[in-house]
């Protein structure tokens, strides 16, 4: 069910263990993505971001899976808007845009619009 811009803009939201593509070129890829409100507030690993995010935070599994910019054109790097994708698929599936089955999270500014597997409960 997607949650109100209310909720969204209160919520900090980590996801850990992930195949972050952050769309820069000097660190491409990252473990994780600290969001909160509309915005990124950090990439980095697992555990820098976990530290950061705070006890009262959603964090989220995110198993392995990949985390893409919405836009494919976009960037996922602090202070950019949170919209971006979590996807099941393997590393080597070809480009960057993914197929809607493939999609498990969806945040468009910071709001969640799919939980496919309910991650973020």
């Amino acid at each position: 069910m997607p949650e109100t811009e209310q909720v969204a803009a209160e919520r900090t939201l980590a996801i850990v263990n992930a195949r972050v593509w952050t769309g820069d070129e000097r660190r491409p890829w990252a473990d994780a993505v600290l969001v909160r409100g509309v915005r990124v507030v950090g990439v980095g690993s697992s555990a820098e971001i976990r530290k950061r995010a705070g006890s009262a935070s959603t964090i989220v599994d995110a198993r392995a899976m990949m985390v893409l910019p919405s836009d494919p054109e976009g960037r996922i790097i602090a202070g950019f808007p949170a919209s971006l994708i979590v996807v099941e698929r393997a590393m080597n599936a070809g480009p960057l845009t993914p197929r809607t089955e493939e999609i498990v999270l969806a945040l468009e500014d910071g709001v969640v619009t799919i939980d496919r597997d309910a991650l973020t409960r």
